[in-house]
């Protein structure tokens, strides 16, 4: 009797560390994501401020530097609103995982919870 709940304490420890391992690998590679994700858009400010920098040096009048600087602000907001897509969906695909991650660890545990209970019923009787 004592050997099952040995086996049943360790087979859950095993559980929770591989769960734990896996949540850990998770966070790793979302963070490498966003930063990723993160260098990509502050290359992008810097090639935008470059451009906006180029575009005003080189106009010649007011109105040719208001026309480029909103030519270039259009294209700086459809970066942004594309970036914030993506980050979006990369989130949201991460959500799903580690909600299936939970799902699975709930069904181990309910399961354990039966097992304990049935050992504790098998000592009892």
């Amino acid at each position: 009797m004592k050997n099952d709940y040995v086996d049943m304490v360790t087979k859950f420890n095993d559980h929770v560390f591989a769960s734990a391992t896996r949540i850990g690998e998770l966070n790793m590679r979302t963070f490498e994501q966003l930063a990723s994700k993160q260098a990509e858009i502050v290359n992008q400010c810097l090639e935008s401020s470059a451009k906006q920098y180029e575009v005003l040096t080189s106009a010649k009048d007011y109105k040719e530097a208001m026309v480029a600087q909103s030519e270039l602000l259009k294209g700086c907001n459809e970066k942004f609103l594309a970036n914030l897509r993506e980050t979006t969906e990369m989130l949201s695909s991460v959500r799903e995982e580690l909600t299936g991650m939970v799902e699975e660890a709930v069904k181990y545990t309910s399961k354990s919870v039966e097992k304990a209970s049935e050992l504790a019923t098998k000592k009892v009787a």
